[in-house]
């Protein structure tokens, strides 16, 4: 699917509150969806992106942290684990195009986390890549956000 058609799709399944969860969860917490080009794995739960804002409008090197999963560090006792999640993630997404559902808030501490990175669920092909991480072991369900 080229680029163009999958903002058009992101725009229309955005306009009308769609997500992959909402058809078979019911009604969820309001949300945005961006298309977003994966430019960095920096670790097995943050990734840097490049987001379509729609009417050409790039926001690039944005950081997000994948909202409710705790990878492992890649430093101390857990590097090997870190380590692992950080390849594993980058093999999953790194260089591709993703769809990016962030929670909306009236301004960015409310769709953030305390080191400024954006909250969010990635999606590749439908998948929910977050979720893929926990049922591979390369991460812990997180209720902190």
């Amino acid at each position: 699917m080229n680029k163009r058609l999958l903002g058009v799709s992101s725009a229309v399944l955005l306009a009308f509150g769609y997500t992959s969860s909402s058809a078979q969860e019911g009604p969820t917490e309001p949300a945005y969806l961006y298309t977003a080009e994966v430019t960095n794995v920096v670790d097995g739960d943050t990734i840097d992106v490049d987001i379509d804002l729609g009417f050409y409008i790039m926001l690039k090197n944005q950081r997000i942290r994948l909202v409710g999963i705790d990878a492992p560090e890649k430093r101390g006792e857990s590097r090997v684990a870190g380590k692992a999640a950080t390849v594993f993630l980058r093999d999953l997404i790194d260089g591709k195009s993703i769809i990016l559902k962030t929670k909306k808030g009236r301004d960015d501490a409310d769709r953030s986390d305390s080191f400024g990175r954006w909250l969010g669920v990635v999606y590749l092909d439908g998948i929910d890549i977050n979720q893929a991480l926990i049922d591979a072991g390369h991460a812990a369900e997180d209720i902190r956000d």
